[in-house]
Order: structure tokens, then C-alpha cells, then sequence
């Protein structure tokens, strides 16, 4: 996954003109699914298999089969797979191939909200039949690509759109309150793309503060609020899920792989790693 230097994802599947993506993702671990990132399109995860814990701006949400997640546009989310095999689509669109030439009600009462991100969706969907229908109909029309697929596609869009409308619309916000997010997302996200690449290193509180221009407290207090996690703990959970891959896949030991993701002393990896996993990282060893 591609990130730019505001921390949002690359949309490089994306076609300009027909903005609609499905993949399916397989993963054969636990741990992380996908890292923290935002991006401007609307995007929905169909969980066909497997469990996982998809965090959507802080908020933790367990997921099983036959779920969904919405992430509306700008939502600070990532996910981390609870199972040795989690399945799931990710169906990504631009809500601006919605807009039509034509301005009438449907486009100022609901699709010129929708692309301006004023109306929101509640991120967890519980089990809804005919919401899970229209998804598996959207997916086999995109896979299949008959003749007059990208009708068939924008239909079904149209159609989980008025569901998730009628059911799990949460709120509207204002043009200021968007305009203070995605400041506030500029701000941060080029610290979590920072941290990624980084993660080895030692990071201090009032070094990152620092290249966020902010004071320390501040910054704590942000971060925590957007992510869920405080600076220290993000950074452990990252560290630990990169020791975790290290630990099923190399031959490294456990000194070796507490150094190698950024932990001075192994006792006190292997403690961390004990209270956040639930298992020894000598369990884990190859």
C-alpha cells in the first residue's frame, strides 16, 4: 500500500473514469492487516472469512464472516487479523462518479452531501441481509465484467447507498468541521507514515511532537484522540507485530528480534509481548 506524503493511501487501481476498485485480500497470520492510513474515497470491507479488529478513527470494531465495515471518506483507519486465514473484500469507490449533469433533488438532497463527506455512516454494520445481498451482486458484476458491467456496478452502488442512508446514517457535519479534520489529518498522518519507517529507531514523545509542530501535550493528547492509542503504545504495537512476523518466519532469537524492531532490552519485550499477545514470543519461535 502506497502512501503519499500526507499519509493518505495512493489510489492507484482507481480508474479516472470508472472510479470503482474490488480486491479480495488473503492473509494467512495474525497481526496486522493493514496500517493506519486515511484516504478521500468511500470504501467497504465484506469479511468473508476469518475474524479481525478493523480500529476506525480510534474506535476498535471485531469483525467476523458476513460483516461489514464503512469507512467514510477521511476516517484514520487499520486493521489487524485475529485469524491464521481472514478473507475479505475491499469494494473502493470515488463518490463523485455519483454527480450527474443534471441538478435536481437527488443531487442536492443526497449525492452532493455524500461527495462533500457532510453525511457520515456508522462504520460497524451488523448482519443485514439485503445489505449483504446487494454487496455479493456488486462483487460478481465487477468480476464478471459482461457487457454493461459499469451500469450493473453503479446501480448496485446507488442501491447500498440508499440502505445504508435509511439504516446506519450517523450524522452530518458542517464545512468548517471537515475543513478542521482534514487539517488535523494533514498534521498527523505524515507522523504515522514517519513511524512506519522508522519504527527501529528510538522516538521520542518530544521528537515527534516537534516535527508536528506542536507542543508535547498537545500532540499526546491528539494522537490518542484520533488513533486510540497514546505515542508510546502505537509504537509498541507496531514494533510487536513486526517482531511477531520475525518471530513465525526467521530464525532470528528473541535478542535478535527485540533489537531488530526496536527494543533495547528483551526482558522487557518479551514482558510486553506477553501482556499485548496472550502468548510467550518463545511460543511464536520458528
Amino acid at each position: 500500500m502506497a502512501i503519499d506524503k500526507n499519509g493518505r493511501k495512493c489510489d492507484f487501481n482507481i480508474n479516472k473514469d470508472f472510479p470503482v476498485d474490488i480486491h479480495r485480500s488473503e492473509h494467512y497470520r495474525q497481526g496486522t492487516a493493514f496500517e493506519c492510513h486515511w484516504h478521500e474515497n468511500f470504501e467497504i470491507l465484506y469479511f468473508e472469512q476469518g475474524e479481525a479488529l478493523i480500529h476506525c478513527n480510534s474506535r476498535p470494531i471485531h469483525v467476523g464472516p458476513g460483516e461489514l465495515i464503512v469507512i467514510n471518506s477521511n476516517d484514520l483507519h487499520y486493521g489487524e487479523s485475529l485469524s491464521n486465514q481472514l478473507v475479505y473484500y475491499v469494494i473502493e469507490f470515488n463518490l463523485s462518479f455519483l454527480h450527474s449533469n443534471q441538478l435536481d433533488l437527488c443531487q442536492t438532497k443526497y449525492v452532493t452531501p455524500l461527495v462533500n463527506n457532510r453525511i457520515l455512516f456508522r462504520n460497524q454494520i451488523d448482519h443485514n441481509d439485503e445489505l449483504l445481498s446487494e454487496i455479493r451482486y456488486l462483487i460478481a458484476e465487477y468480476y464478471r465484467q459482461d457487457l454493461g458491467y459499469e451500469l450493473a456496478v453503479k446501480a448496485y452502488i446507488y442501491r447500498i447507498l440508499v440502505l445504508l442512508l435509511r439504516l446506519y446514517g450517523e450524522k452530518t457535519i458542517s464545512e468548517t468541521e471537515k475543513e478542521r479534520q482534514r487539517r488535523t489529518l494533514d498534521r498527523l498522518n505524515p507522523i504515522l507514515e514517519y513511524i512506519e519507517y522508522h519504527y527501529t529507531e528510538q522516538l521520542s514523545l518530544g521528537r515527534l511532537a516537534q516535527m508536528a509542530a506542536m507542543s508535547p501535550h498537545y500532540f499526546c493528547r491528539l494522537f490518542k484522540t484520533l488513533t486510540g492509542k497514546s505515542p508510546t503504545e502505537y509504537i509498541n504495537h507496531l514494533r510487536l507485530n513486526k517482531a511477531t512476523l520475525l518471530l513465525r518466519e526467521t530464525d532470528l532469537t528473541i535478542t535478535e528480534i527485540a533489537v531488530a524492531v526496536g527494543f533495547n532490552d528483551s526482558n522487557y519485550f518479551s514482558r510486553l509481548f506477553k501482556k499485548y499477545k496472550q502468548v510467550a514470543p518463545s511460543q511464536l519461535l520458528k
